[in-house]
């Protein structure tokens, strides 16, 4: 059984950047661990401002057992804008390549059917993004559906770079998207790792949230899940996200 202030203890080792000591294995389900996410986001404070979504292809489900996508509350404060420097805190697992969507008005309203046009027609805006991934506990912790969930869903930070103009008219799933590495491509994927297609991604979100009787919001950010895996980054590097021939997404690191 967890202490009642292990929520506390990592949402402190989040802001200080170091790694806590709570027994995230200990968590039993994965029904505790969304409510043990939800502790720890009310003790680390800030304002909620959209959604990161993890665990979208078939690689990272089997990595951490789970059948289904993850999601974690994104803090305004968390999101970064391109070129921006970052100071790597312990624990970094690397840095992700993803669409990212702003909401243009609340989904599901009541009028809605929870489908793909009506998501479509709700969203205001795609853009490139990049995520930064991170663990607040230390390595002996088994990394798992419930200990990922539990730590905030892996997510540190995110960077919002520049809109896809006339997004709809683009090919998301097949757009090719690259991880570069001080002008290195490391790794390479398009949408389709995305649940097949990122706005799959979105959906599953609308439908989670709103079994718990909350919708999307209207101006909420989704970052919808990595095409290109992981990419590990060490101070002093930059990384770029590169999304066909739209400008660039990128995070200096210190």
């Amino acid at each position: 059984m967890l202490d009642s202030a292990a929520p506390a203890a990592l949402a402190a080792s989040r802001r200080a950047g170091t790694l806590a000591r709570v027994r995230l294995q200990d968590i039993a389900s994965r029904a505790d661990a969304e409510a043990f996410q939800a502790e720890a986001i009310e003790a680390l404070g800030g304002e909620p401002c959209g959604y990161k979504i993890g665990a979208t292809s078939s690689e990272v489900q089997q990595l951490l057992k789970c059948r289904e996508p993850i999601e974690a509350p994104i803090l305004r404060e968390h999101v970064l804008a391109s070129s921006a420097t970052f100071s790597i805190p312990a624990g970094l697992l690397g840095i992700e390549c993803e669409f990212g969507f702003v909401m243009g008005r609340d989904f599901p309203a009541p009028e809605d059917t929870p489908e793909l046009g009506a998501l479509r027609s709700a969203v205001a805006e795609c853009f490139v993004g990049l995520e930064l991934v991170c663990r607040r506990v230390a390595p002996e912790v088994p990394l798992n559906e419930i200990t990922a969930i539990a730590d905030f869903s892996l997510d540190v930070a995110v960077v919002r770079g520049a809109p896809i103009p006339d997004w709809q008219r683009h090919d998301l799933a097949g757009l090719p998207v690259r991880a570069v590495l001080d002008g290195v491509t490391m790794a390479s994927g398009t949408g389709v790792a995305v649940l097949g297609h990122p706005l799959n991604s979105l959906l599953w979100l609308a439908t989670a949230l709103s079994k718990r009787g909350q919708p999307l919001r209207k101006g909420e950010i989704i970052l919808t899940g990595t095409c290109t895996g992981i990419t590990k980054v060490a101070p002093g590097q930059l990384f770029q996200g590169r999304f066909g021939d739209f400008p660039a997404v990128e995070i200096r690191l210190a």
